[in-house]
């Protein structure tokens, strides 16, 4: 049970960076520039999915929670208006599904081969990060991407907003997960969310 987690965890989060990095390198942004509190995120995302997957048989909702942390992360780290944030999480995801679907079908011929072994599981998950991870490298190597001028669309007291949209979020999600009696679930997602709220709260008085 431990080397099954610890192996989640390990390509998951290896899998969260490619998706980072594709999504970022869509639009011209460096990764790198915020790969630390990114890396963070990037593993409270795994841990509370491993939950929510083994715990609760709640797949359904990691991809929606993970989606929301990544704008959020945009948003507050990365310094992206919320409705770009949106833009480049969904675009990204829908890169990551395209490329993780290619290597599905390539690698296994289907889904169920793909999910039938923790080896098959872990292997489509690495190869889709390396994928990722060299798609965005050779984007940005060629200057590949959209460009915008993001600012148009940063809304007034944009950080305020966020703020209390992601405690809202949290409370909402900790009713839910308090039903379902998975108090650490709890904990990643709220310390995932403070992280980003201090983030939030930092950039501000930095721009004060």
């Amino acid at each position: 049970m431990i080397s099954e987690a610890v192996g989640f965890l390990l390509f998951s989060t290896i899998e969260g960076v490619g998706i980072l990095f594709i999504m970022m390198a869509i639009f011209r942004m460096n990764p790198l520039d915020h790969i630390w509190p990114s890396l963070f995120i990037i593993l409270l995302m795994s841990l509370q999915s491993f939950v929510l997957r083994n715990e609760l048989e709640l797949t359904y909702m990691v991809p929606v929670i993970n989606i929301l942390l990544f704008i959020l992360l945009l948003t507050t780290v990365v310094k992206t208006p919320v409705l770009w944030s949106g833009i480049i999480a969904i675009l990204g995801y829908m890169a990551f599904a395209i490329v993780q679907t290619v290597v599905v079908f390539t690698a296994f011929g289907s889904i169920a081969n793909a999910q039938s072994t923790l080896f098959h599981g872990y292997s489509t998950q690495a190869m889709t990060a390396i994928l990722l991870i060299l798609i965005s490298w050779f984007m940005s190597k060629n200057r590949m991407g959209f460009t915008f001028e993001f600012e148009r669309l940063r809304l007034k007291s944009e950080n305020t907003i966020v703020i209390v949209l992601m405690l809202i979020f949290l409370i909402i999600f900790s009713i839910i997960m308090i039903r379902q009696d998975i108090w650490l679930n709890i904990v990643f997602f709220g310390a995932a969310l403070m992280m980003l709220i201090y983030y939030a709260i930092r950039e501000e008085r930095f721009y004060d």
